[in-house]
């Protein structure tokens, strides 16, 4: 059974899915202007890049938000209708946000609008049915698709989510209504809107976490803010339902007394240890993200060396599914599995894989394994990752990770002092300002005579408080 646990703070809100008292899903949302996927906006065309089939909107928004022409269209709209559509600078349009802001690029946007609500997905822009693919029991997902059909609007979209897996006819006709004036509502304001803004916010993390994860394998959710309980309450109506939610007013905060803070601070590590004595090293660049599967101190307990490295790769598939839910890692990632030499292993791995990434609410695809045990794996990035929201790049390396080494530092000093004394710029003896580890290197007796009498003026040193040890100064000296 599963327990969700909500951390709410005016700053902050974390929310933790517990199973079988092991992180299972974890999320976090700061209470800034910058998680904006989902919301729908009011949009002015403002340029338009005819060979990258292109644009740019101002949703008024710091960054226009950048739209491909493909995404101007209702999703069933054929060759000829793009071809005779034709866009202009200033023209109005209704977008909704599919990526959040990432570093310097703007937020990617759509026309083809989703609202998503308890039961399902209403798609205004397109006319389609579809259930989903959780829902295994085929009469069942038979049943809906009738209810549906009879219940859905000309020419619009229904999407049945995996919790309305035997609601009623009634719910989920319930649920449709609450879509389609809320649809309604957001046509309104676009008539009325004279100038970019927003339409339609996204529902905060709390909610949206009890919409898309409180099922009936749900025992409790457990929140720490009233507000945020009283909310809850109010969604369901169903004394049931309600009995599950729990409002914390415990001592310890909420995290802890769950044991759910420890835990989070292995999401920050970059190292990941497997049960076996195995681990993941994850690294992340600005095109993807790699995962390194190591044997580490896993000896394989007298087995074949295959067999080892067979159960370290296993592990190592499951733990990796579980941290691209809770890191919440996007984009392409590649995982560098340890070298198997029979491709009956290596499909073995893939389909656990697959299994895995499967329980996951994000689209994940995986997308095969090379000859280098190398699988590649793509998952929907939305959201700005938890590596984003936590972390900064370090104000000392520029986020690279590393520093020249003391050595190179005093090797620069000294090429820059012979260039200096070669073209005469240097007049007197020298102060240089460096960092200790440096200076301890340029201090050497031997080494400090042989510069001293190559420059023929004597050298002094004095220590640089720049936390940057690459920083360094070279000053004539006045006693």
């Amino acid at each position: 059974m599963k327990t969700i646990i909500g951390n709410v703070m005016p700053e902050e809100t974390r929310m933790a899915i517990l199973e079988d008292g092991r992180l299972r899903d974890f999320a976090v949302e700061r209470n800034d202007d910058m998680h904006i996927v989902n919301h729908i906006y009011k949009g002015t065309i403002q340029n338009i890049l005819p060979s990258l089939q292109a644009a740019f909107v101002n949703i008024g928004r710091h960054k226009n938000a950048f739209i491909y022409m493909g995404d101007m269209f209702p999703r069933a709209a054929s060759k000829e209708e793009i071809q005779q559509m034709h866009l202009s600078i200033g023209q109005s349009v209704l977008v909704q946000v599919i990526k959040d802001e990432q570093g310097m690029k703007g937020p990617k946007v759509t026309t083809n609008v989703s609202l998503a609500g308890r039961y399902a997905v209403l798609m205004p822009t397109v006319d389609y049915i579809g259930v989903s693919k959780k829902i295994r029991d085929e009469e069942e997902r038979n049943r809906l698709r009738r209810i549906v059909s009879e219940i859905k609007p000309a020419g619009m979209g229904l999407i049945i989510r995996t919790v309305a897996k035997g609601v009623s006819r009634e719910e989920l006709l319930g649920d449709l209504k609450y879509l389609l004036g809320t649809w309604d509502s957001i046509c309104q304001r676009y008539k009325l809107a004279r100038k970019p803004t927003l339409l339609y916010r996204e529902a905060d993390l709390v909610m949206r976490m009890i919409r898309d994860h409180f099922t009936a394998d749900v025992k409790q959710v457990v929140v720490d803010s009233r507000e945020a309980y009283e909310r809850i309450c109010q969604v369901f109506p169903d004394p049931a339902w309600r009995s599950r939610v729990r409002f914390y007013e415990g001592a310890a905060p909420i995290f802890e007394h769950y044991g759910i803070e420890d835990s989070l601070k292995g999401l920050m590590s970059r190292i990941v240890p497997l049960p076996s004595g195995g681990n993941l090293v994850i690294d992340h660049t600005e095109a993807l993200t790699v995962i390194d599967v190591n044997s580490s101190k896993y000896t394989g307990n007298g087995s074949t060396l295959q067999d080892t490295i067979f159960h370290v790769n296993k592990e190592a598939a499951v733990e990796i599914a579980r941290q691209l839910r809770l890191r919440d890692i996007g984009g392409i990632i590649i995982i560098d599995f340890i070298d198997m030499a029979q491709p009956t292993k290596r499909d073995e791995i893939l389909q656990i894989l697959t299994r895995e990434t499967a329980l996951d609410c994000t689209k994940t695809r995986v997308l095969g394994m090379t000859a280098l045990n190398l699988v590649e794996i793509t998952r929907k990035k939305a959201r700005q990752s938890l590596y984003q929201v936590q972390f900064s790049p370090c104000d000392v390396c520029g986020g690279s990770g590393v520093l020249y080494s003391p050595e190179t530092v005093a090797i620069q000093i000294i090429r820059r002092l012979r260039h200096l004394a070669g073209s005469h710029h240097l007049q007197g003896d020298v102060l240089i300002e460096a960092h200790p580890d440096v200076l301890a290197l340029l201090k050497d007796k031997k080494r400090k005579a042989e510069w001293e009498r190559e420059l023929k003026r004597t050298l002094y040193f004095e220590e640089s408080h720049h936390p940057n040890r690459e920083v360094f100064s070279i000053l004539s000296y006045q006693p």
